[in-house]
């Protein structure tokens, strides 16, 4: 399962309200309903997984932005 799956998954278990969701790259995370404290649980719990610490002053704005930053982080 690559990073984009990863992340898909996690995002659909998360928010039950994304179970039956089509997510793709351009989907941001206010089209997901989340507020400030949703997206920063959610980067704490992806850091945690990928053994990676985002910026403080992180600015994404859709999952591809998302999946792009773990790469870069991870490289």
């Amino acid at each position: 399962m690559d990073i984009q799956e990863k992340l898909f998954a996690r995002l659909k278990e998360y928010k039950d309200s994304l179970k039956n969701a089509s997510l793709t790259l351009e989907t941001s995370f206010d089209e997901l309903g989340f507020d400030s404290l949703d997206k920063l649980e959610m980067l704490m719990e992806i850091e945690s997984e990928y053994d990676i610490t985002f910026p403080e002053d992180l600015s994404i704005a859709t999952m591809g932005e998302l999946v792009a930053k773990i790469k870069e982080l991870k490289a």
